[in-house]
């Protein structure tokens, strides 16, 4: 959309991100970011392009707050790590696309296999000649020696999808080249996971010198920082340093659980349990290896977490590991029912954690339909409220905007730019 244009939501109903239910409102964008919001209707808006939202709700996009753009559909143990840095660049690409396609107008990553594949892409995308959502890049994720994705081997040569990064200063310099080379986030191991020969889930691999320095380093550089975090020492050495986001928490006990409490006004975790659920029905895995796997068991931990820290107020994100081949990017928002489903939030809390929280999270402006925030939007068929599925079907998004400029929009509407006085 160029600088002056005007586009008009007429006679729908909108739900801003923080409200319990949505409003019959008009909505106005000029200049890529909300003009004005008119409970009720607007009865004069100038010239614009009008969209006819009526049966629609209109609701902020979508942040996926664990992004893994950059995962190849993998085919075998080693194929991330296998795949070179040009075809890395160009999945990065695509999956950008699926994303923005699926209603997602932000993205933080949560691990990039090579430095600079998210890093062009975002270029590209605020640059306007590519299309995406606004994209927070990733360092590759920072691991110490035997930690999840060290795939080395003393007598392969193979290029990890990480840096491998043993005491503070190594974690200090691995930060500042990431940084030199441009991210905006910094990814952090700091536990196993099960689904992996070593080290499992309940194993804390970097050191708690090793988190404090990552934390204070990416604060000086300005940098948000991450965390793969399962046991419950790795989400508390993730909290004592200062992460702002933790991925799983999986094996919180009772002191974890008090400590995500207290610092829940600076932190926000995602469940991730659309990956146990993409295991368990998707995958077409055999229960025997869903058992070695201890699926059904991290997947009950998981769940009992996040109901505890639901009821302790904790702002949830969404994001559940997708880029797999049994569940790809583009499938994202079922994270968005699977709260729903499996925590028990309601349609509304789970919407948030899509929307607002992500927004927050990203620091960027977004994430809520307020006046002179970013235009990032999406025009649902129906009421999201009332069902989360709604916005994981790209059928029924008929508008999706992203600072101003309109993604997606139906035919009839695309060509007709009308007087809206």
């Amino acid at each position: 959309m160029a600088t002056g244009e005007r586009t008009l939501f007429h006679g729908g109903k909108l739900w801003d991100g923080r409200a319990e239910s949505a409003i019959d409102a008009d909505l106005l964008v000029e200049d890529g970011v909300i003009r004005q919001i008119a409970p009720g209707g607007l009865d004069a808006a100038g010239e614009a392009l009008k969209i006819d939202a009526g049966g629609c709700t209109i609701i902020p996009g979508m942040v996926e707050a664990h992004g893994h753009l950059s995962f190849p559909i993998v085919t075998y143990a080693y194929h991330i790590e296998d795949t070179p840095p040009e075809e890395t660049v160009l999945i990065t690409m695509h999956n950008a696309k699926r994303l923005i396609d699926a209603g997602f107008t932000g993205v933080i990553g949560a691990g990039s296999p090579r430095i600079r594949s998210e890093i062009v892409i975002r270029n590209e995308i605020d640059a306007g000649l590519i299309p995406g959502p606004r994209l927070m890049a990733s360092t590759p994720t920072l691991t110490a020696t035997g930690g999840l994705n060290d795939t080395g081997q003393l007598h392969q040569q193979r290029l990890a999808a990480a840096l491998v990064c043993d005491g503070p200063d190594e974690i200090r310099k691995a930060i500042r080249l990431c940084y030199r080379e441009g991210v905006d986030v910094v990814k952090l191991n700091i536990s196993g996971d099960d689904f992996f020969p070593r080290p499992g889930g309940r194993v804390t691999t970097m050191a708690e010198d090793e988190v404090a320095m990552a934390c204070a380093t990416a604060n000086e550089l300005g940098l948000l920082v991450a965390a793969h975090a399962r046991s419950a020492e790795s989400v508390k050495r993730a909290v004592r340093c200062g992460v702002t986001i933790i991925h799983h928490a999986d094996f919180c006990d009772e002191e974890a659980l008090d400590m995500l409490e207290a610092a829940k006004d600076r932190i926000f975790v995602t469940p991730s349990i659309g990956y146990y659920h993409g295991l368990v029905h998707y995958s077409g895995m055999p229960d025997d290896m869903l058992a070695g796997m201890k699926v059904r068991e991290g997947m009950d931990a998981n769940i009992a977490t996040h109901k505890a820290l639901r009821k302790r107020g904790v702002r949830m994100l969404i994001g559940g590991d997708y880029g797999l081949p049994f569940m790809p990017n583009g499938l994202n928002a079922q994270d968005v029912a699977h709260l729903v489903n499996y925590i028990g939030l309601t349609p509304v809390e789970a919407l948030r954690a899509a929307t607002w929280h992500g927004g927050l999270a990203m620091g960027k402006g977004a994430g809520l339909l307020v006046e002179g925030a970013p235009a990032d939007l999406l025009l649902c068929d129906g009421d999201p409220m009332q069902d989360g599925s709604v916005v994981a079907d790209a059928a029924k998004l008929r508008v999706i905007m992203k600072g101003g400029s309109l993604h997606k929009v139906p035919e009839p509407v695309r060509a007709r730019s009308v007087g809206a006085a």
